[in-house]
């Protein structure tokens, strides 16, 4: 059974935003997030790259093209994540108390 890495990046990148505290600027967040999710990229592209499977579904593990591809994708789904889970955190924290 393939491993659904762009989900679990996603999932990071929520629970990146999310615990970031405060609300964050985007501008500053979508660098920060860029750079966590570069990182993140190319670990589970090297993951992929080393067992033959490419992490995103598409393109073949094992060339520097689908190398390249994973990692944007992965980095592109950590900074959406991160995103979601900014806003989910100013969602949660400025809702007033019953």
């Amino acid at each position: 059974m393939a491993v659904p890495w762009g989900l679990v990046v996603f999932l990071f990148g929520i629970v990146y935003g999310y615990v970031t505290p405060g609300r964050q600027d985007k501008v500053g967040l979508f660098k920060t997030a860029l750079l966590v999710g570069v990182v993140l990229g190319i670990l589970f592209a090297l993951v992929g790259f080393v067992v033959d499977l490419s992490p995103v579904g598409f393109a073949s593990g094992q060339d520097v093209l689908g190398f390249i591809v994973s990692v944007v994708v992965l980095s592109l789904l950590f900074v959406i994540g991160a995103w979601i889970g900014d806003w989910l955190e100013g969602a949660v924290r400025t809702r007033p108390a019953p």
